[in-house]
Parts: C-alpha cells; structure tokens; sequence
C-alpha cells in the first residue's frame, strides 16, 4: 500500500513539474498606458538611482564645507586665507550639488523620451504585423485561385496565359505565399524585439505582452515665433547650463588653489577659462542650431503626413467601393483583401510617420534628452 501511495504521489509531482514551465511560460498581458510606462520606467532605472546617490553624496560634501566655515567673509573682513579657501571651497560645493541635481532631471527627460520611443515602436512594429497577416491572407487567396485555374486548364506552372491572364502562374504563386510567410515572420521577430526592448526598459519579464492602450495620435507643433521657442530652449537646457557652469567652477577653482597657497602660471590660468568659455558658446550654438533644424523637420513631415493622411482616405474609398462590388457580385474576395491591404499599409504609413512626428517634436522641445536617453536617440 506504501508503495502504491508513493508511486501515485511521484506520478503526481512529475505531472506537476511538467505543468508548472506551460503555466510559467504564459505571458502577462497586463493594460499599459503611457504615463504608466514611463512611471515604471523611472522606479527602475538604475542609472537614475546612481544620479540620486550623487546628489545625496554632494549634498553631504556640501553641508561638510559650510561646517567649516565659521563666518561669510566680506569686504571688511580682512583677509584670513583659511577663510578664504573654507568660502571658496563652499561655492564648489554648492555648485557641484545644484549640478549633479540638473543632471538629474536631464535623465529624466531621458527616460521619458526612450519609454515613448520604445512604446510607439511596439505599436509601429503592431501594425506591421497586421499588414503582412493579410498580405499572407492574400497570397494565400491567389495561390488557391492559381491552383484552381492549374486543375482546370487554364493557366500554366510558369505563367498565366490565355484567358486566364488575372490568374498568376501556380509557381508564381507559391513563391509568392513563401514569401510572404517570410515577410510576416521577420514582422513578428521585429514585434518581439520591440517588445523586448520596452520590456527591460520597464523591468518587465521578457516574454511578457503588455497591452498598450495608449495610441499614437498625430498632435502639429504650435510655435508663434521661432526666436521666442529657441531662447526658451537655450534658458531651459540642462546641457548648456552646465557648460555655462563650469566656467564658473572653474573660476572657483582658480580662487580656492590661490587662497590654499598653490600657485598655476597666469597664463594656464587664463587659457584653461578660455577653453571652458568657448565650450560654453559652443554648446549654445549648437543647441540653437539644433533645435532650428529640428523645426524644419517637423514642418517637412506635417507635409508628409498631410499627403500620407490623404492616401489613406483614398484608399478607405476604393475598399468600401470593392466592398459593394463584392456585394453585388462584381468583385471577388481577392479584389477586396487586396484592398484591405493597401489601407492597412496606407495606416502603417500614418502610424510611422505619427512616431517620426511626436519623437522629433519631444527632441525639439528637449533637444537634450536623447543624450540621457541610453538609446542614442
């Protein structure tokens, strides 16, 4: 009887150790807006828990040079040099500290335009998907039809002939059904991809198929004066803020090392400021250059879109038209599926060039975000 018992409950741990993978295996499918995307992605993000701990770490350094310094000197201080270095010495700091805080939320900006890249990429790579699905659907049609005009006689291996010239040759049409198997499997390898790519960003399993509830919709970019927009950009970037900063650190530096006693040639002095100044400028330019280019990016796909929106609603037309003809016997169902697959390659069209569209507009609004994005924009 122990042996039986024991023989029942093996035969039901094996069973169980079976099931267990197929029940793992199952993807989650959880909702997933947009805003929830980027929510997740942020409590994740590792680089961004380093950049909290480097403002907790200069925060500390900070608060330390203000221990040091026992009063703020003045002009009618007098001059005491271990005064002088604790002064200076607090101003790096305190620069150091506001720095690593702007770093900060530069990479969140990062964050926020990689989780909508990598979002509108699922999507993009979705309606790809359902493109080659029907394109499938339609080699598949022909093919039977090719068959069925091979049985009867009425078209050859090779090539259509006769009066059955709107029929394809039944090796045509085989190659023509392998290739659009191929064609949809590298469309689903793509959706994995995509979907693997948001996934890590989000810190979701792998396998995991979240549905994205939040669609792309084409939004144009209103901008009354294009100097005003520019001068925004350049006041609230981090990237140009920086440089412009460490000028200043620099400059801080120079005096800290004269008041400690240590002695730099006038001429090292004045050229290492130079440098830093002229990086400054630098990166003022080219963000202003940057941002201006972008505009005229933006501009060129409204046009882009504009034409892609209206051979879209052409197409609607000729479906809902083929659609009637079918109706009345006038189509046949190859005729309409062809149809469904133009509109639905004209709505890939509109979905990619959407993506193009609200990605470009994000940079031109942050043009410094891509730097701290980890996707190299």
């Amino acid at each position: 009887m122990k042996k039986l018992v024991l023989s029942v409950l093996m035969a039901a741990l094996a069973f169980f150790n079976v099931l267990q993978p197929a029940m793992a295996g199952e993807p989650a499918r959880p909702e997933l807006s947009l805003s929830k995307a980027i929510e997740m992605a942020v409590k994740q993000n590792k680089a961004l828990k380093i950049d909290e701990l480097e403002i907790e770490r200069t925060e500390a350094l900070r608060e330390e040079a203000a221990d040091r310094l026992s009063f703020t000197p003045t002009g009618d201080s007098g001059y005491d040099p271990e005064v002088e270095a604790a002064w200076y010495s607090l101003l790096q700091a305190d620069l150091t500290w506001r720095m690593s805080k702007k770093s900060y939320d530069a990479r969140l900006d990062g964050i926020t335009l990689a989780v909508c890249q990598l979002y509108w990429n699922v999507l993009k790579a979705q309606e790809n998907v359902k493109v080659k699905e029907l394109a499938l659907e339609l080699a598949r049609l022909e093919l039977q039809k090719s068959q069925s005009a091979y049985r009867l006689g009425l078209t050859g291996r090779l090539q259509s002939s006769g009066s059955a010239a709107s029929v394809k040759g039944l090796e045509q049409a085989v190659a023509d059904v392998a290739e659009a198997e191929s064609a949809l499997a590298a469309a689903q390898n793509e959706l994995d991809k995509a979907y693997l790519k948001l996934n890590q960003m989000l810190g979701l399993h792998p396998g995991d198929r979240p549905v994205l509830v939040d669609k792309l919709e084409f939004s144009p970019l209103q901008v009354a004066d294009l100097d005003t927009e520019v001068n925004r950009v350049l006041e609230n970037s981090p990237s140009v803020w920086l440089a412009e900063q460490k000028v200043t650190q620099k400059k801080y530096s120079t005096d800290l090392m004269f008041a400690s006693g240590q002695y730099t040639p006038y001429d090292v002095r004045q050229a290492e400021l130079a440098q830093a100044e002229l990086d400054a400028r630098n990166a003022r330019d080219a963000l202003e250059m940057q941002v201006r280019e972008l505009y005229h990016t933006l501009k060129s796909l409204e046009e882009s879109y504009k034409s892609a929106e209206q051979a879209a609603a052409t197409t609607q037309e000729e479906l809902k038209e083929k659609q009637v003809m079918f109706r009345l016997g006038m189509a046949t169902r190859v005729d309409v599926l062809a149809a469904e697959v133009s509109l639905a390659s004209a709505n890939y069209a509109l979905t990619d060039l959407a993506a193009q569209y609200a990605y470009n507009k994000m940079v031109f609004q942050k043009p410094w975000a891509p730097a701290y994005s980890g996707t190299g924009g």
